[in-house]
């Protein structure tokens, strides 16, 4: 088994797992980046719309307007206090992407803001058109790669977080190539920052890459960590649908430039919905996009930006149009055909304003947390700005916060047993995948009900059994992943089965309306195996 050790073990990389080691760099801290295929397979570069910030130029726009805005959207479970500190370092955040080398598009050299659903004015910014997550992540990644205090691990599937007495010494993990286990890893930290992303592929309709599979939410409450709001997923209202499923993400920037929704007799339907029409909030738009799909019994429904300059879908939206004239659409004159997808999970790892969890000596960042800022329903384009802001305060607590390890001990950390499962276990395990993303979709969607979220744990229950019979929780990649998929999925339908309302993205048909009081829901692996040395 290979040891190998640095003062920070950083897991994931997107921008936040990459600008938090770049900001550690700043101060001379080395890192080890870990990521579970390549740097940019991750939602951040995927990440279309653009980055929320108030900045001074923007005259239209404050800081209490964008707070008033996000705590609408967070439907009561926003927290005040949280949301005003991460947006009012928002400035602070959007300097020093610009420093990086961050290309935000420009006007006569000035900064362009435009508008998303249930943003009360333009504030969010963009580069490259609808490739804000691609630009910042280009920078980072050049970045990373030529700096001489980070090291990259790409291909190494974290397997569980070295945890003992409450407190995380590092990461195991398994280093592997064309699919097969290469050697087992123990890094070895003085913090470990969980950056790992979302839950959207736990779906079957999801505009999430294929690595977004709860591991780091799974590895946390393995660990002993405290998992809060895992029921709130929110579901994107657009996205590109063809030949029987979802292809890609239809940025709602199309529809904050006045994209229209169109039902299969072309009528525009929206404001039926709600006053807002287009532009009011996701978990809205996306049921109003799921009822009307239902009225028309066809699996989408159209987006109209046909009646926009050319000039502007060319400038704003470049590699959308590209993607859907692949599909032989041309958004220029033909109408987009959309359907909702799962996008974003606001529950995850609970967080201070740090970014330390419950458990000692571990962060995390980006979509794996909840922090207070998003609620019950995610602002657009606020989870950008909260990576930055986080990456900016682990960093500098990290640094404030160093510690000695006990190299010694851990160097006698037993080696890992990677066995592999017996024949058959592929065709099983890409079964049990296939499962629980038909069954999460169909039973812990867009509607929810006790009846499918109960019969959804029994399905995981089943789903166990059978990777147990099997060996399907073998030290292989596709096992570990299998068994965090099942466990971040039992998380979701635990949540949502307990939260007796409807409330931002979660929707329970046998409880239609909110509690008059907002709480949270608060997950705990009470008894867990630590890692004894």
């Amino acid at each position: 088994m290979d040891i190998h050790k640095a003062p920070v073990i950083i897991i994931g990389s997107g921008i936040a797992g990459l600008l938090t080691a770049l900001k550690l760099s700043d101060s001379g801290i080395e890192s080890i980046v870990v990521t579970k295929t390549v740097l940019k397979e991750n939602s951040s570069w995927m990440a279309q719309g653009g980055i929320a910030a108030v900045l001074p130029e923007n005259h239209a726009d404050s800081i209490e307007l964008h707070v008033k805005d996000t705590l609408i959207a967070g439907a009561g479970l926003a927290d005040e206090s949280v949301t005003r500190s991460i947006l009012a370092e928002g400035q602070l955040a959007i300097q020093d992407l610009i420093k990086l080398g961050v290309p935000f598009d420009r006007v006569d050299g000035k900064l362009t803001f435009t508008k998303e659903a249930a943003h009360s004015t333009q504030r969010i910014l963009h580069a490259g058109g609808d490739a804000t997550g691609r630009s910042i992540q280009d920078t980072l990644i050049y970045k990373v790669q030529h700096d001489p205090h980070i090291t990259i691990y790409e291909q190494c599937i974290a397997t569980r977080l070295l945890v003992h007495d409450n407190r995380c010494y590092g990461v195991e993990a398994l280093r592997y190539q064309d699919g097969e286990w290469v050697e087992p890893q123990l890094l070895l930290g003085q913090h470990t920052v969980l950056a790992t992303g979302g839950i959207g592929r736990l779906y079957a309709q999801t505009t999430n890459p294929p690595i977004a599979t709860g591991d780091g939410i799974a590895l946390a409450y393995e660990a002993g960590a405290k998992i809060q709001d895992m029921e709130f997923v929110q579901f994107h209202p657009t996205a590109f649908w063809a030949d029987g499923q979802v292809r890609f993400l239809i940025s709602e920037a199309l529809r904050g430039e006045g994209g229209i929704l169109r039902d299969k007799a072309g009528n525009a339907f929206a404001q039926q919905y709600h006053p807002m029409g287009e532009l009011a909030p996701r978990d809205i738009v996306t049921r109003a996009i799921s009822a009307q799909i239902v009225k028309d019994q066809q699996p989408f429904v159209w987006l109209d930006i046909t009646h926009l300059p050319n000039k502007t879908i060319e400038t704003r939206f470049p590699n959308i149009l590209k993607a859907c004239q692949s599909f032989g659409i041309d958004i220029r004159q033909d109408l987009i055909p959309v359907a909702p997808a799962a996008h974003y999970g606001m529950g995850g790892i609970l967080v201070n304003t740090q970014g330390q969890t419950t458990v000692q000596n571990l962060y995390a960042i980006g979509e794996v947390v909840s922090s207070g800022l998003h609620g019950a329903n995610r602002l657009a384009s606020n989870s950008l700005l909260e990576c930055v802001v986080f990456a900016r305060r682990v960093s500098a607590h990290v640094e404030t916060f160093s510690e000695i390890l006990p190299i010694d001990i851990l160097s006698t950390f037993p080696a890992l047993n990677a066995t592999q499962w017996q024949a058959g276990g592929h065709k099983l395990l890409n079964h049990g995948v296939d499962r629980i993303r038909k069954m999460m979709w169909t039973n812990v969607g867009i509607l929810r009900s006790q009846s499918s979220l109960s019969a959804m744990l029994a399905e995981i229950d089943t789903l166990e059994q059978e990777a147990i019979e099997h060996n399907l929780f073998s030290w292989v990649p596709l096992g570990v992943e299998y068994r965090k998929m099942l466990l971040a999925s039992r998380l979701i339908a635990q949540g949502a089965l307990k939260r007796e309302e409807s409330r931002g993205a979660h929707y329970r048909l046998d409880f239609t309306e909110a509690l008059p009081h907002a709480t949270h829901n608060i997950q705990q692996m009470m008894r867990r195996q630590e890692v004894h040395f």
